[in-house]
């Protein structure tokens, strides 16, 4: 009887048996952040979900980018990110931003283990009267926070499976897997011919035109240029199509895959691929105002003027003598 209530205050007076305390660390930077760090848990398991909480306190001086936090653009390997929330606020000493981010682990080392540093990109609200092409976006990074990660399983094991006892077979039964490899074979050499079929009819197909093609993206975009450019979702909406017209058309010219560039990118490839200089500097510089102006989070309500200049390189790109005559 004695041993029974042993084991059982043993157990419950385990730091693992119960949840594990939060913990909150505050990091040092710039003097125009209070940045501060908040996990809900100071150990997990394996499959086990957790918040890491980033909470900024900045003046008005400054404004956060947040187009860009979700679950599909944020990297914290090895950790899984499950969800992002953000939420703005104000305090006492002005605003206030709360990047709540839901993260799964899944090593199953023991030991600790820090979360991978996060940044986050900002606009001095001053730089919003000088024109969007010459806002600059700043950014903050956030140094992770350590989390030990607990398992089950031993330290260095070379083997997790428990042994098995390999009982010897009768003759007639090796019949079985003789038939069983030649369907294999079988069933290999078939998929080889249809892969080699395959891969020929790929070959005799004749691909899409590269002109008309671009001759359908410059169409297409010109369709869609507003006469007009006092609206500012007309203006959003122009760059947006813009942005994406202008990276298929050079995919078809300079037949790369275009669509995950970006403006640096594109410098680099045409460059590389001997485009002039003219005009390569004319479509970096287009890319760089739609980039810049489309996470700007209507930061600037005037785009108008910028949208005609976008709109006149957009035409003398898609009309040089260079791209048309290759």
């Amino acid at each position: 009887m004695r041993a029974t209530l042993l084991c059982i205050a043993l157990i419950f007076a385990s730091p693992y048996t119960w949840a594990q305390t939060v913990t909150t660390e505050d990091i040092p930077g710039s003097s125009d952040f209070g940045v501060t760090v908040h996990l809900d848990r100071t150990a997990v398991w394996p499959g086990d979900q957790f918040h890491y909480l980033i909470i900024v306190d900045y003046s008005s001086d400054y404004e956060f980018v947040l187009d860009n936090l979700s679950q599909d653009t944020v990297n914290l390997d090895p950790f899984e990110v499950i969800d992002v929330q953000t939420n703005l606020g104000v305090n006492t000493s002005g605003q206030r931003l709360i990047v709540d981010l839901t993260l799964a682990n899944f090593e199953t080392q023991q030991g600790r283990m820090e979360i991978p540093q996060f940044t986050l990109f900002y606009f001095r609200t001053e730089n919003n009267t000088v024109g969007v092409d010459q806002a600059v976006a700043e950014s903050l990074t956030v140094p992770g926070p350590a989390i030990g990660i607990r398992s089950t399983l031993p330290q260095n094991a070379d083997d997790i499976r428990d042994a098995v006892t390999v009982i010897g077979w009768d003759s007639s039964r090796w019949a079985f897997p003789v038939l069983g490899w030649i369907c294999a074979a079988v069933l290999f050499l078939g998929s080889g011919r249809e892969l080699a079929l395959f891969v020929q009819r790929r070959k005799a197909r004749k691909g899409p035109d590269r002109r008309k093609a671009m001759k359908a993206v410059r169409d297409r975009w010109s369709s869609r240029v507003p006469s007009e450019f006092t609206d500012p979702k007309t203006c959003s909406d122009f760059f947006d199509h813009s942005y994406q017209n202008l990276k298929e058309y050079l995919a078809y010219y300079l037949e790369i895959p275009t669509m995950g560039l970006t403006a640096e990118e594109m410098r680099e490839e045409m460059q590389r691929l001997s485009s002039s200089l003219d005009l390569t500097q004319k479509v970096a510089s287009v890319m760089e105002t739609c980039e810049t102006t489309r996470y700007m989070n209507n930061g600037v309500s005037d785009h108008a003027d910028t949208a005609r200049s976008v709109a006149e390189n957009i035409r003398e790109i898609m009309s040089s003598k260079e791209v048309v005559a290759e």
